[in-house]
């Protein structure tokens, strides 16, 4: 499958829609403002992710693996995804799929990655109930009849594209095969005497033609591997990676990952987006944020994304409501275990394990029983089955045991009974998840109505959430009841939440957050209006025409079932009016597109340099003193400047084999004598230069040089060039060149030679400008080893493939320090 997003060297300075997130919400707002920009040009979109693009493994024609994917299925792999927030401190990597939000009251867990929360759902594809729309929480506008008919258009589009489908084992048996989990399901539902029936769920069980889907991606029949809520490696589900994001792309939208964005800022009629790279090591110099500016915005960047980028922009000034953080739901989210049961459940993962041979354990979700359509809303409930991916299998035996144990309610007693179960138990844990208690254990996953009262708040910049006793509410009671009734058809031991907080007094954990930034009628009510656009106060109902959030965090209140489709609804619903406000026509026609093929990725490496020195604009002659005399006469007149640049090759092999071809440059510069603020530069590049041949070298540089660390002629120069354009928030542009002259000298220079850069800043896009003025940047000895331990290597497929790119640059280095310093050691 071919990747999606470009560099981050590639983003622009400015465009007219910029997309924040790539969910639901995200994703249709890219494909649809893109496919706007097929009939008006002039429309240009990108899209910033926070979380990086994951690749499903590659496929032959018989839709057998022949490359792994790069979603983990192994237990090592996939712990080193897992990042979580804690109260005080944050643990992983902040681009680990698996987001994590530890908090007194309630936990979540969202996705982080290309496609959000989309890589790691169960894909249930349902809609909610007539009921759920009539209730006051909604807009007005939303309650007519007009607006309940745009939500079904908008049902329709989000189906057109995420293309559903029923796992049903009774019409197609053969298409289907039976799952043991959807069949202890269905006796559950019995013996509570509800309704219970297949799901839509988006994926794809259909081979086919060129095995190329409906907007030119490649993919294929789900292998029933069980593994959805770890990231499909079989290119069976339909993620937004898959339809709504490549549409995007075909229609010139430009995507970009791990590129965190802080806040908002509003500047006239534009908007100043103000974003971090992630895993370039920026945050060790705490450096400036980077800004793109846009016409439009909109955030979709998920229920706890949008709202901590508003809460964080109205601490910067942005007026907004005072109800941003406001109405959090967690769509009455609760999980349970069905555990030990007397018959065979198989509801763990494959992980890393070969389908082959193996009985399927079906995607995560299949069915549901349905206790919807209550007299009253309050009182409807969902229960679905689910399964446990195979990457953590072998922890399971020890915790369900343990949570067993500690939480456990067995349905049955006897001392026959008693004897199986414990049997069986002892099976786990001697052989593992696929044997005993483990293999007869049903996941249950429940939805309904809590009261959608909890807050969202920054600390210490931080995102935290506060709901007070949401775990004593009425209907966790009743939902306890229901599921210790289906566990009772079963005849095990029901278990709550064995993967809660409960040394932090509370049992549940939510995967589908809503709310924060939730539709209301007027800005005391909730922070957009209908259509999604920002209130721009604390009262009435003024808005940010060109400002939208469009994801899950509008929804005002649980939806009491899966709610990817009704956010998708409301995300088509909005962008539509958009689009009709501006005159922009598109069409929902898909037309038949070639399949995409995946280009090799190359390794790369980056790492971020931090320098800090002074400029003067009194100093603008030429003179081979100047650079100092600029130096000088900066920190005299009090005027700094600092870069953080980020150095980016996306081919190591090139970088190491031929210095001199140019690398790419990012980061943010800071002249008081330019700007009050930091500086973005773009369009940079990195490069070595011979500037003076040498005459001889020395012996030890010949000894190294025959070891394979290189040599160079004593006396010979290189020069390490740096270009690139600034932009200031003031909508200004500037020229940066600047240079390290590493010369072979005697005496101890090396430190002196790599660590001091000269420069020269011209007044306009190029060299050929005015010079504005000139400067010396240096590098302290902490620096450097703080630029060393951001080093990061890109497109590696695995940690050997890491290590060995981490090896063959640091030869590189290493033979770029003997080649210029090797005579002096002799």
């Amino acid at each position: 499958m071919a990747r999606l997003s470009i560099p981050i060297d590639q983003l622009k300075s400015h465009y007219t829609v910029v997309v924040v997130g790539s969910g639901y919400g995200g994703g249709i707002a890219a494909s649809r403002l893109a496919r706007a920009s097929t009939k008006h040009p002039e429309i240009t979109v990108c899209v910033l992710e926070r979380g990086k693009e994951f690749r499903p493994g590659d496929l032959d024609k018989n839709d057998k693996l022949i490359k792994p994917g790069e979603y983990p299925d192994t237990e090592f792999e996939a712990l080193r995804q897992v990042q979580v927030d804690l109260p005080h401190f944050h643990s992983g990597s902040r681009t680990g799929l698996y987001d994590v939000r530890m908090n007194k009251e309630i936990n979540v867990f969202v996705g982080c990655g290309l496609g959000g929360t989309s890589l790691v759902n169960a894909n249930v594809c349902a809609e909610a109930e007539d009921a759920v729309f009539q209730q006051p929480e909604w807009p007005s506008d939303i309650r007519t009849p007009q607006g309940l008919a745009q939500l079904k258009e908008g049902y329709k589009n989000a189906r057109d594209m995420l293309q559903p489908t029923c796992y049903d084992s009774k019409a197609d048996p053969v298409k289907y095969p039976p799952l043991k989990k959807l069949i202890a399901l269905e006796k559950s539902a019995a013996h509570l005497k509800e309704k219970f029936y297949p799901l839509e769920i988006n994926v794809n069980f259909d081979k086919l033609p060129d095995d190329t889907n409906h907007v030119g991606v490649e993919q294929h029949p789900c292998v029933g591997c069980g593994d959805c809520m770890t990231g499909c490696n079989y290119q069976a589900k339909n993620t937004v990676l898959m339809n709504y994001l490549p549409d995007a792309k075909n229609h010139n939208a430009e995507i970009f990952t791990e590129v965190s964005v802080r806040y908002l800022e509003r500047k006239g009629n534009q908007w100043l987006v103000h974003y971090q790279l992630l895993n370039t090591g920026r945050e060790k110099f705490d450096a400036p944020t980077m800004v793109v500016t846009a016409d439009i915005v909109i955030l979709g960047a998920g229920t706890l994304g949008s709202t901590e980028i508003l809460l964080r922009s109205r601490n910067r000034g942005l007026s907004l409501s005072g109800k941003v953080g406001e109405c959090f739901t967690g769509n009455g989210d609760v999980l349970g275990l069905s555990y030990n049961c007397d018959e065979e459940i198989n509801g763990i993962g494959f992980g890393h394990r070969s389908p082959e041979g193996r009985m399927k354990v079906g995607p995560t979700i299949t069915g549901v029983i349905d206790m919807r359509k209550q007299p009253r809303l309050g009182d409807s409930i969902v229960i679905e089955d689910g399964s446990m991916a195979g990457a953590f299998s072998s922890l399971l035996p020890a915790i369900f045991a343990t949570a067993a144990k500690a939480l456990g309610e067995d349905t049955d007693t006897g001392f026959k009974d008693g004897s199986r179960e414990s049997m069986r138990a002892l099976e786990s844990l001697t052989l593992g998840a696929y044997r005993g208690a483990i293999r007869n254990t049903q996941t249950l996953l429940v939805m309904a109505h809590d009261d959608g009262q909890g807050r969202l708040y920054l600390e210490d910049d931080r995102l935290r959430i506060s709901w007070p006793d949401v775990g004593k509410q009425p209907i966790f009671a009743k939902i306890k009841d229901k599921l210790k009734e289906a566990t009772d058809a079963l005849g095990g031991t029901y278990v709550k939440n064995p993967v809660s907080n409960q040394f932090m007094g509370q049992d549940l954990i939510t995967v589908h957050p809503l709310g924060g930034c939730v539709m209301a009628n007027h800005a005391g009510e909730g922070v957009v209006n209908h259509k999604g656009q920002v209130f721009s106060g604390t009262a009435g109902t003024d808005v940010y025409k060109n400002l939208y959030v469009n994801d899950g965090s509008v929804i005002p209140r649980p939806v009491g079932v899966n709610p990817l489709l009704t956010i998708s609804a409301v995300a088509e619903r909005c962008c539509a009016i958009l689009l009709e406000e501006r005159n922009w026509t598109i069409d929902y026609i898909f037309t038949p597109r070639p399949k995409v093929e995946a280009e090799s990725s190359e390794i790369g490496i980056r790492f971020t340099e931090s320098m800090k020195g002074y400029c003067s604009t009194a100093v603008t002659d030429h003179a081979a003193d100047a650079y100092e005399r600029g130096s000088q006469q900066g920190r005299a007149e009090g005027s700094p400047i600092e870069f953080n640049l980020t150095i980016v090759s996306d081919n190591l092999d090139r970088t190491c084999s031929d210095p001199t071809a140019p690398t790419k440059l990012i980061g943010t510069v800071t002249a008081k004598a330019l700007s009050a603020r930091p500086m973005t530069a773009s369009k940079g590049e990195f490069d070595h230069a011979i500037i003076d041949s040498g005459t001889h070298s020395s012996l030890i540089s010949r000894i190294l040089g025959f070891l394979g660390f290189g040599r160079k002629a004593r006396g010979q120069a290189r020069r390490l060039r740096y270009r690139m354009l600034l932009t200031s928030t003031e909508d200004k542009n500037y020229f940066f060149e600047g240079f390290k002259t590493i010369r072979d000298d005697d005496g101890p220079d090396c430190l002196a030679d790599a660590t001091t850069l000269a420069l020269t800043i011209y007044d306009g896009e190029s060299n050929q400008a005015r010079v504005l003025c000139k400067g010396l940047l240096r590098n302290p000895a902490a620096s450097l080893l703080r630029q060393l331990s951001s080093l990061q290597v890109t497109n590696a497929s695995g940690i050997a493939q890491r290590w060995a790119a981490m090896l063959n640059f640091g030869r590189f280095f290493a033979g770029r320090i003997v080649d210029d310093y090797g005579a002096n050691l002799s």
